[in-house]
C-alpha cells in the first residue's frame, strides 16, 4: 500500500473555493495534482494518482449487463475531475462541485487510509452523531 492517509483536519474555504491542504497528509510536499469523485455518504473522495489507477481498474471490471454496476459507473465516472495543486498546496474545488456536495465554508479533511475525503463540516458532524454510537471501537465495527 502507497501512502496512508489518517486524521482529521479543520479546514475553511477561500472566498475563491480553493482548499488548503493539510501538510501533515503530505509531508512537505503536496502532489502536482489529485483526482475527486463522488464519495459515500456525502462526502468527496481524492485519490492520488497511482491509487486512483487501481480505482478505475476496479471500475472498469464491473458487469455492464448489470443495471446497478452501469448507474453506479455513470454517476462515479461523471463526477470524476482532475484537480491541480498549485504553488501554495491549495486546489481550486469550483463553485459547481461546492454546490453539487453541500460544502460549505467549513469543511474537514479526514484520512480514509488510501485516500481522503472531504465533508461539509457540519454534515460531517452529523454523521458522526447518527452512526459513530453504534460502533463498538474495540473492535473496530457495529
Amino acid at each position: 500500500m502507497g501512502n496512508i492517509f489518517f486524521g482529521s483536519y479543520p479546514r475553511n474555504l477561500d472566498e475563491k473555493g480553493r482548499l488548503l491542504l493539510p501538510s501533515a497528509l503530505f509531508g512537505k510536499e503536496a502532489p502536482a495534482s489529485l483526482y475527486i469523485l463522488r464519495g459515500f455518504d456525502g462526502c468527496l473522495s481524492v485519490y492520488l494518482e497511482d491509487r486512483f489507477q487501481e480505482l478505475l481498474s476496479e471500475l472498469a471490471s464491473l458487469n455492464q449487463r448489470d443495471p446497478g454496476d452501469r448507474a453506479y459507473l455513470r454517476i462515479v465516472s461523471a463526477s470524476m475531475k482532475q484537480l491541480k495543486v498549485d504553488a501554495h498546496g491549495r486546489v481550486l474545488l469550483g463553485v459547481d462541485t461546492l454546490h453539487e456536495y453541500g460544502l460549505g465554508n467549513e469543511v474537514l479533511v479526514n484520512g480514509a487510509i488510501d485516500h481522503i475525503e472531504i465533508w461539509d463540516k457540519a454534515a460531517f458532524d452529523a454523521y458522526r452523531l447518527h452512526n459513530g454510537s453504534g460502533i463498538d471501537f474495540a473492535v473496530g465495527r457495529s
